[in-house]
């Protein structure tokens, strides 16, 4: 993969200095172009020390998205919960 398609990512594992781990990605527009189309990015960062293993994807709309999502959870027999109208923003430290 050309670097241009890369996604870039850095991990503050102090976060806002309450010890909560923070991750920053940037989706430089060659990272966009090569996902779009539902190919994905990928970040196993156990080997960071953060237990979590994130997926992004992209597609043509919101509906195209979901279906994928759907799709997914379906072949893998995976249940979610449906939190597309929760706020999850980082709210400013105290």
């Amino acid at each position: 993969m050309d670097i241009e398609e890369k996604m870039v990512f850095a991990i503050s594992p102090d976060g806002q200095g309450d010890g909560v781990p923070v991750l920053l990605v940037g989706v430089p527009k060659g990272a966009w172009q090569y996902m779009r189309n539902g190919k994905t990015h990928t970040f196993d960062l156990t080997s960071a020390g953060m237990p979590i293993k994130l997926v992004l994807f992209g597609g043509r709309d919101h509906a195209d998205v979901m279906r994928h999502v759907n799709e997914a959870m379906r072949v893998t027999n995976t249940p979610y919960i449906d939190q597309r109208r929760t706020d999850f923003s980082i709210k400013p430290s105290t």
